[in-house]
């Protein structure tokens, strides 16, 4: 449901993961980045968290970096 702001909560964990965690086979953190469709994933952010090149930056803002549109949310309140 808050797809916005999990991805961002998920980007500042990921930034804080080494590059080459100590295993047997050291893999570097990975993110999913789902782009279906979906009518509140990012709708609710007042700027999209977007991929480039295969990368994803890290939002840069206070707290996780993001800010909600609290008009995006009222349209999907229901009752």
């Amino acid at each position: 449901m808050w797809g916005g702001v999990t991805l961002a909560a998920s980007l500042h964990l990921i930034a804080t993961l080494p590059d080459n965690p100590p295993s047997l086979n050291p893999i570097a953190p990975l993110l999913e980045f789902d782009q279906s469709e979906h009518p509140m994933r990012m709708e609710i952010l007042t700027e999209r968290i977007t991929r480039q090149a295969g990368w994803v930056e890290v939002p840069t803002g206070p707290g996780l970096g993001i800010e909600i549109d609290r008009a995006a949310i009222a349209k999907f309140l229901v009752g």
